[in-house]
């Protein structure tokens, strides 16, 4: 009887589970817990990640303060240029009213002065004068009055050489045989046209002279406040060095 229980006692072997699967559950892969070295590594590499040099680090953009751009006087001198192309036509037409009334001057003393008004004779020195004076304040800028006497002398020499040589191309299309250079040269009209342009371009330049002086003055000043701004920044940085 108590060898019946003992037999009974002892667990029967399952039939239903194949031999391999019990085979393969013989076989257990045990996993070894990390060691301290290990630990010891993987925290050396964590703590090299955080004291990187490069962690929060930012970088900041430093703009370099630019000195104060200097101001023209090519803008308001051209505008002032074109007034006095006014001016010349005003007085190149009085000055040729003159001539019509004194000196014989065919064929606008028989026209008369209407004539003389829509002749290229009158517009051809007013539109080289324009030309001639806005490139010498253009090249001059900000010069002193005694460039614009010297520049007065080529916008003369500018309206006289131009005058003729239009002139001379327009009535020679014309088939006038008597225009030639000697013709046009020792016009009347032609020689007041060079003597008023450079009247005017002397008194008119005086004006953008004057206006290019106060420019100067103004860029010296914002100059120098620029560099006192400047020396002021740089006083507590000088400070710094030198009581170290």
């Amino acid at each position: 009887m108590a060898q019946a229980n003992d037999e009974s006692a002892q667990p029967t072997p399952r039939e239903d589970v194949p031999e391999e699967i019990i085979v393969e559950a013989d076989e257990i892969v045990v996993e070894e817990a990390p060691t301290s070295e290990s630990a010891t590594a993987t925290a050396t590499l964590t703590d090299e990640k955080v004291e990187s040099p490069l962690a929060g680090e930012r970088v900041h953009y430093v703009t370099t303060p630019t000195p104060p751009r200097a101001r023209s006087n090519r803008v308001v001198g051209s505008l002032l240029a074109l007034l006095g192309a006014v001016l010349f036509a005003l007085a190149y037409a009085a000055v040729g009213a003159f001539l019509l009334g004194t000196i014989v001057a065919e064929p606008f003393r028989s026209a008369g002065f209407g004539a003389f008004i829509r002749d290229a004779s009158f517009w051809v020195p007013v539109l080289f004068f324009a030309l001639g004076f806005v490139l010498v304040v253009l090249l001059l800028n900000r010069a002193a009055w005694w460039a614009h006497v010297l520049g007065s002398i080529l916008v003369a020499v500018f309206v006289y050489l131009g005058s003729i040589g239009v002139l001379l191309l327009l009535n020679g299309f014309g088939g006038d045989p008597d225009s030639t250079f000697r013709t046009f040269a020792s016009s009347p009209f032609v020689i007041a046209a060079a003597l008023v342009a450079r009247e005017v371009s002397i008194w008119v330049g005086f004006l953008i002279a004057l206006r290019g002086s106060k420019v100067t003055q103004r860029n010296r000043a914002d100059r120098e406040a620029f560099e006192a701004e400047q020396s002021t920044a740089g006083a507590p940085d000088g400070a710094s060095t030198a009581s170290a």
